[in-house]
């Protein structure tokens, strides 16, 4: 399994540490690699690899121990280490979302009108994309539709991933493609519900308005306290990350608060038992 970005990430993190540290501005750094500033920007940013020879230099640059320097060569070599399943879906998979997802161990998931990527079924997802796409080929709807059910593996096997989704009501009243399909689609998440890594809460209508209502987001979470947490907001202009503490707190705030005005699990499989009810008479 690649864990490149995740691994750049922590790099880029230390080397902007060690440059603070010394006293440095990104300007300076720049100058002493003979680099332009945005190169030094990007790398602490982990929107690009370092090459190890400028790794090398840094290093020197920022007096760096000897046990440091062989972890963070080591640390840059991995980091510039490329696979992973997804490497095959490059085509349908453009952005960094699924290799931070493949490296995560807990997803916060909050869906104002849709279900859940990772608890999304293949009719489901046909549909969505589908509707997205006009022009898709059958090809590529296939495709898209393999590497979604691909990021779902994780939820199983010995070391699942911990999903925490928040739904909201009108998600479930949303008819996604046919009613066969969305009657598939919520019985899905009513089996996904009694996963012990997954918990699965209803917004419901009577909550009222709530933080972020109508503003789906997801709070990615690391094993190691290095990885911060990173959130994503994703809309049809496209994918926004947020990396800065005070940004990831008030996602964790928010998250918390529509959590506590949620249903419970049991009154959530009740309501989502509801929803199949009544798209069935």
């Amino acid at each position: 399994m690649s864990a490149s970005l995740v691994l750049r990430r922590r790099l880029a993190g230390e080397l902007r540490a060690l440059r603070l540290q010394a006293g440095l501005s990104q300007e300076q750094v720049a100058e002493y690699l003979d680099a332009s500033a945005y190169k030094i920007v990007r790398i602490e940013n982990a929107q690009s690899s370092i090459g190890m020879s400028d790794l090398r230099q840094l290093l020197t640059l920022y007096k760096v121990g000897a046990e440091t320097r062989d972890r963070l060569i080591d640390l840059g070599r991995n980091a510039r280490k490329r696979g992973g399943w997804w490497s095959s879906y490059r085509d349908v998979l453009p952005g960094p979302y699924v290799q931070l997802e493949a490296e995560a161990t807990l997803v916060r998931n909050y869906q104002a009108s849709i279900m859940p990527g990772l608890l999304q079924t293949p009719d489901y997802i046909r549909a969505m994309v589908r509707t997205s796409s006009w022009e898709v080929t059958e090809e590529e709807l296939e495709r898209r539709v393999d590497a979604r059910l691909k990021r779902q593996e994780r939820l199983y096997g010995d070391d699942p991933l911990e999903l925490h989704a928040l739904i909201d009501e009108a998600a479930l009243r949303r008819l996604g493609g046919d009613p066969q399909t969305m009657r598939g689609q919520l019985n899905r998440l009513i089996e996904a519900a009694e996963l012990p890594n997954v918990s699965l809460r209803v917004l419901p209508f009577q909550a009222g308005l709530y933080p972020a209502v109508g503003n789906p987001f997801v709070i990615l979470s690391f094993a190691s306290s290095m990885d911060p947490d990173v959130a994503l907001c994703e809309n049809r202009a496209g994918e926004r990350y947020f990396h800065d503490a005070d940004e990831i707190a008030g996602f964790h705030a928010d998250f918390r608060q529509m959590t506590k005005v949620s249903l419970d699990k049991t009154a959530s499989v009740t309501l989502i038992r509801e929803a199949i009810k009544e798209m069935t008479a």
